[in-house]
């Protein structure tokens, strides 16, 4: 629809040369008052639906890009989602903002060059009909044109993608720095952090400058070319005036004909970086949705028991040469707890993000319930799971939106599994109680807070399946009292529980435990078999782990 309307604008434009040239060829000469009247109303007509038609074309456009993003948006979210719980780590969300930049210049003045340009041909084809000589020099400049925003294009695109990603280098960076910035205080390394900064953003400037010096100096040239041939263009107008092949007025039509042909010539060079920006965009977005796709709808299933089964698990990554887990197979019953014990890189971490689901395996199977866990709907097998990470994993928000995992959860639920954790009292204490609003991460809370609120919201609606990884590591006495308390209270109502722990305090409660070493299962067995086992190989020197 908004090409059918460019269609009408390009129309409507030539309004303007057929009234010049009526009111020097036939007003002028008859002295025709009446004539001028009847077609200036007609021109105004003519430019006014144009000015409408062209607002109508910017609404499209704007409402395609609500379209856009509501189609997008949330996928390119969930992808960014998964992309992150897979790699366990964030990249940061870059594609978000490079699909507003594909989504700006498809819905803005930047796609008017794909409308127009096909107009071209048609304008040049009217100067051939007003002569072919017009005709002539006019498709030759526009050629010349065309050719040199081509050849901008070509030398200006690499550099230009090269300072792009050479800026978010840098905002990355930045990003990062910010977020310890405590550490660099505390440290001393602000001076060498700045310096590091510097350099880098020089480099990103400097990339920038050189991909900007030479889109100028090809403008420039675009500039002068065009110039040059509207004034060709009117000499040759001129010429077939005196030699009688045209009328006087045509050369002034001629020459506002041929700027309309130009002006996609002149929106694409001047938009040539939006233009890189939105076409990377498209490309980093289409990527990162093609890796990974939709979550298909599943049936609910309704289970019983909610045992976990692993029979020869194993994770590998694309740079390490070994796996991460190999061949690991365990069984836990419902109501049964695990302490998870091994030293660090044994790929306790990794376990316990496979057991919530946020990674696969490489191969073998794992089950929840007797289904694999590829078979799970997403939203039911998340509330039937709680898990706690090392990087508690707050967010921007208030307390009631954090414990409730922002989801719609009655205040009954949110109180009780507070209680749970330890944490109704101190939340009470908080200026806004349970409405707090907290930063990123938990700001405004201390480490042992943020934990045990952590715990609240693992502990909601009672999970079937609860994981811990190293849930005490900031908790003093009496939160320790709460988690071990919570933890037998869970196990009383037959929920599954995996801890994994260097501090053997919460161990306590654990019904066996699991030994991992080199992404192997060591030993599996009840508590005081694995300490006598540990105890053994920390006694042995060729054995210990520093």
């Amino acid at each position: 629809m908004a090409a059918i309307f460019s269609g009408c604008v390009n129309l409507l434009y030539l309004s303007s040369p057929l009234y010049l040239m009526q009111v020097y060829n036939r007003v002028l000469v008859n002295e025709n008052i009446t004539t001028l009247v009847l077609l200036t109303v007609i021109l105004i007509v003519a430019l006014a639906t144009m000015g409408a038609l062209d607002a109508l074309r910017a609404q499209i456009l704007i409402r395609l890009g609500i379209i856009l993003d509501g189609r997008l948006s949330g996928r390119v979210f969930d992808a960014l989602i998964a992309r992150s719980a897979k790699q366990g780590y964030s990249k940061g969300a870059q594609q978000l903002r490079e699909l507003d930049d594909f989504r700006a210049f498809i819905t803005g003045p930047g796609i008017y060059f794909a409308f127009d340009l096909p107009w071209i041909p048609v304008y040049l084809l009217i100067l051939f009909l007003i002569h072919p000589v017009l005709g002539t020099v006019a498709t030759v400049g526009a050629l010349i044109l065309l050719g040199l925003a081509y050849f901008n294009e070509i030398i200006t695109s690499r550099p230009m993608r090269s300072a792009q990603e050479s800026s978010k280098a840098s905002f990355v960076f930045t990003e990062n720095v910010l977020r310890h910035a405590d550490v660099i205080v505390a440290m001393g390394m602000k001076q060498s952090v700045a310096q590091h900064w510097s350099r880098s953003r020089g480099q990103m400037v400097r990339e920038q400058a050189f991909a900007s010096d030479r889109n100028a100096a090809v403008s420039s040239g675009i500039r002068f070319a065009r110039l040059l041939l509207q004034s060709l263009m009117l000499g040759t107008g001129a010429w077939l005036a005196i030699d009688h092949s045209i009328m006087p007025a045509t050369i002034f039509a001629a020459s506002i004909i041929l700027g309309r042909a130009l002006v996609p010539v002149e929106q694409g060079v001047a938009t040539a970086k939006q233009f890189n920006a939105a076409r990377e965009g498209y490309r980093r977005v289409r990527e990162l949705l093609s890796a990974f796709p939709r979550e298909p709808v599943r049936t609910i299933v309704p289970v019983t028991e909610h045992a976990v089964v692993a029979d020869s698990i194993d994770y590998r990554l694309p740079e390490r040469k070994q796996p991460v887990l190999q061949d690991v197979s365990f069984e836990i019953d419902k109501g049964h707890a695990i302490g998870i014990v091994g030293p660090s890189g044994s790929g306790k971490s990794t376990l316990a993000r496979m057991l919530i689901g946020a990674i696969t395996p490489s191969g073998g199977a794992l089950k929840l319930g007797g289904l694999d866990y590829a078979q799970w709907d997403k939203a039911e097998f998340g509330r039937l799971v709680g898990y706690l990470p090392q990087d508690v994993g707050l967010f921007a928000g208030t307390v009631r939106e954090n414990i409730a995992r922002f989801g719609e959860v009655t205040t009954a639920e949110i109180i009780e599994a507070a209680k749970r954790a330890g944490i109704h009292n101190m939340i009470l204490e908080l200026p806004n109680q349970y409405d707090t609003r907290l930063g990123p991460g938990g700001v405004g809370l201390s480490g042992g807070q943020r934990q045990r609120l952590g715990l609240a919201r693992a502990l909601l609606g009672k999970p079937k399946l609860l994981v811990l990884d190293e849930p005490n590591a900031n908790l003093d006495t009496v939160g320790e009292v709460a988690l071990k308390d919570a933890l037998l209270a869970l196990k009383e109502q037959g929920t599954t529980i995996v801890v994994i722990t260097h501090r053997t305090t919460v161990l306590e409660v654990v019904d066996s435990m699991m030994v991992l070493r080199a992404g192997r299962i060591e030993l599996v067995g009840p508590p005081t078999v694995v300490f006598d086992h540990l105890k053994a190989m920390s006694s042995a020197p060729q054995n210990r782990v520093a």
